[in-house]
Parts: structure tokens; C-alpha cells; sequence
């Protein structure tokens, strides 16, 4: 059932790469770049998945993720039938790409052993890294690219998306740059940067905004804050045994 699990996956961000794309060109001039950004990354995890880049899975189970918190509107907003689908339907990515059987067609096949040689723990730090990547990348693209962005909000999205390009190249610096991203949208999501915030996110599909303020900066920086955690531990134990 991997393959059959696979396509499905791949059809349900296919239908959001071309439902974005469409919003994007269709709908009003200031939420084109936050759309076609959207279209981008669920392209980027399409790409990935059906190519099967060994961090692909990882990635597109993050943006699975992404979607099924948006289940937790529903809480306040009662039963929404588009926020519904929206939700349902990553959470259905996120529950197709689960499984050792999956895992077997990318960080664990065999192409992926003889190009990389990752040690088992790599591939475990990694795979949390990219998830937690995957799931903010979609909120730093809304928090950076909502109408009037503010300078530094666009390089938190720069930061986040050179990270995570360094971070499946296996670079320190991706790490770190993605840190960086989460701090910068952590301070403006807090207000100490003295900006107002004005982005929102915009996930139906009319263009309509459902979540105001800053939440989108400080979903943004939950997740890529846990990067450098999950990395803290071992690169202190690296630094210790440069210094024995």
C-alpha cells in the first residue's frame, strides 16, 4: 500500500499547489506574493516527495502538520466546512506518509545509505529538524508575506528558507539561521521590536483572513525555535571534545 499511499499524498498537495497558485493570480494585488509563497513550498513538498529526496517525507509530514493545526480554529469558530477540509485533508498527508515502509523509499533506501552515509542518530535529529521546518515554513511565508511586511520580516522568511536549505545539505549554519528566523518573529510577535504587527494569515480559499495578529510570527517561532534544541545537545557535546 506504499505506492497507493504515495500518490494520494502527492495528489492532495498537488490540489494545493494548484489551489494557491489560482488564489494567487485570481485574487486582489497585496495577498499575491503570501498565495504564490504557498504554492512554492506545497510545490517544493510535491517535488520533493515524488522525486523522493530523503528528506522529503519529513518535509511534507510538516506541512501535513501545518494544516491540521488549523483543525484548532474550529474550536472557536464552530464546525467551518472549508477550515474543516483544509485541516482534515493535511492531516490525512500527515497520516499517509507515516510508517517504515514509507521510510524505506527515502532516508532509509538505499541510494539515500551510499550518498549520504548518515549515522542512525543524524537521521533522527534531522527528521525532527525538517518537520518542525516543514511546519513553519507555510506560518513564516503568512507572517512575512501578509500585506505591508515589514523589512524584518522578510529576512526571518530568508533565514528560514536558507536554514532549512542548509539544514538537509547538513550545515551548521542552516541550524542556526533557522534560530535566528524563530528569534526575529518571536520579537515581533512579542512587540519588542516596536513594530505593529499587521500580518494575519490567510489560508481560504477566497482570500478571506480568519486568525489576526501576531499569531502567525509566534506559531512561526514555536517551531523554528525547537531547531537549535534539537541540535543544542549535540553541538555542546562537539565543542566540548574540540576543546579536550
Amino acid at each position: 500500500m506504499v505506492g497507493i499511499r504515495r500518490a494520494f499524498a502527492l495528489l492532495l498537495l498537488g490540489f494545493y499547489v494548484t489551489q494557491f497558485a489560482m488564489t494567487a493570480g485570481l485574487g486582489p494585488d497585496e495577498t499575491f506574493a503570501a498565495y504564490l509563497g504557498l504554492a512554492l513550498c506545497y510545490g517544493l513538498a510535491f517535488v520533493g516527495l515524488a522525486a523522493e529526496w530523503f528528506w522529503a517525507r519529513w518535509f511534507a509530514i510538516g506541512v501535513g502538520n501545518f494544516g491540521s493545526l488549523i483543525l484548532l480554529v474550529l474550536i472557536k469558530v464552530g464546525m467551518e466546512p472549508l477550515i474543516a477540509f483544509f485541516g482534515f485533508t493535511h492531516l490525512a498527508i500527515w497520516l499517509l506518509l507515516l510508517g517504515e515502509g514509507m521510510a524505506a523509499r527515502y532516508e532509509h533506501s538505499e541510494a539515500t545509505a551510499e550518498r549520504w552515509n548518515f549515522q542512525e542518530e543524524s537521521l533522527i535529529l534531522m527528521r525532527r529538524a525538517v518537520k518542525s521546518a516543514g511546519t513553519t515554513l507555510p506560518f513564516l511565508i503568512l507572517y512575512a508575506l501578509a500585506p505591508q511586511p515589514e523589512g524584518l520580516q522578510l529576512v526571518a522568511l530568508a533565514l528560514g528558507v536558507g536554514g532549512l536549505w542548509g539544514l538537509v545539505r547538513g550545515r551548521t549554519w542552516g541550524v542556526l539561521a533557522l534560530g535566528g528566523a524563530g528569534f526575529i518573529a518571536l520579537a515581533d510577535g512579542l512587540g519588542w521590536l516596536g513594530v505593529p504587527v499587521t500580518s494575519y494569515l490567510l489560508i481560504t480559499p477566497t482570500g478571506s483572513p480568519i486568525i489576526y495578529g501576531p499569531l502567525g510570527g509566534l506559531m512561526a517561532a514555536i517551531f523554528l525555535l525547537m531547531v537549535p534544541l534539537i541540535y543544542g545537545r549535540p553541538m555542546l557535546r562537539y565543542l566540548r571534545a574540540s576543546r579536550a
